[in-house]
């Protein structure tokens, strides 16, 4: 299995690490900030989704086992498993975005003179996908957007969420990569994102999840590498600075994607529709 078998986001650039930011510096209908000195991002179509979804949008219990977690985001990620129907994802989302984004919505790595990593990362994916799926109508900007959002999505792959299994009807495709600070817009990219590497690949353990997460090599050739176990250690810190228990019994030890119900089924559940000059 090779890295275009997933076709969706990785989450190569994890922000720093430190203390919990309990005051987060940006709210979830925030537009990304620009880094001091640096040109602001070129004109894009704006594209304000549905509001977050709250307490009577989501089924399962917020207040059980949740940590630190804000609670606007806790039913967003509920959300995410209930729609997706991966058991037990929906605290593991919160941890992934822990920390992708220290739960900031606008976060973007890229937009710094000090992040040119992660602008190269996002070429590369463009330049080494764009011949083999289907045109993104911001494709030049995905190439220089690097990743964001949530879950530090990587904005081509984040763009051709969905390609695998529905080709050219995958619904980002049209859309710009500041898509990606839209929450419910992230929330179906890293769904999509968490199916394929449930059933792509050997996930032993929750912890294995962010190794996929952070490169999806970390679970073939990678496996058992400083890496590897680098990745999960950290993975682990933060499901203790978060306060979250893996052991509570509404998390599964392997989380299950065998009910996957799709992507359009997915995308209708998390996001609803785009507006018709990006749909």
């Amino acid at each position: 299995m090779n890295w275009r078998t997933l076709l969706t986001v990785t989450g190569t650039a994890a922000l720093a690490s430190g203390a919990f930011l309990y005051g987060r510096r940006a709210s979830a209908a925030s537009p990304s900030p620009s880094a001091p000195g640096e040109p602001a991002p070129g004109p894009a179509p704006k594209i304000e989704l549905a509001p977050l979804p709250g307490a009577a949008d989501v089924k399962g219990d917020l207040s059980r086992n949740w940590g630190e977690t804000p609670f606007d985001l806790r039913a967003l990620f509920l959300l995410m498993e209930e729609t997706s129907r991966i058991v037990g994802s929906g605290r593991i989302f919160a941890i992934i975005a822990y920390r992708e984004s220290r739960f900031v919505t606008s976060a973007h790595n890229g937009d710094a003179v000090g992040e040119q990593g992660e602008r190269d990362a996002s070429l590369r994916a463009y330049t080494n996908n764009k011949d083999k799926n289907p045109p993104l109508r911001h494709g030049e900007q995905a190439a220089a957007f690097g990743s964001g959002g949530l879950f530090g999505l990587l904005a081509p792959y984040f763009l051709w969420t969905g390609v695998p299994e529905v080709k050219a009807k995958a619904p980002l495709l049209g859309a710009p990569p500041e898509l990606v600070f839209q929450p419910r817009a992230a929330a179906f990219g890293a769904a999509v994102y968490l199916q394929r590497i449930l059933k792509h690949y050997r996930v032993d353990d929750i912890p294995d999840i962010k190794a996929g997460w952070a490169s999806p090599s970390l679970l073939t050739t990678g496996r058992g590498s400083a890496d590897y176990n680098d990745v999960r250690a950290r993975f682990l810190a933060d499901v203790k600075a978060l306060g979250i228990d893996l052991a509570d019994a509404t998390i599964p030890a392997k989380l299950d994607a065998s009910t996957w119900p799709g992507v359009p089924a997915v995308f209708a559940g998390l996001v609803g529709s785009l507006p018709k000059e990006v749909a």
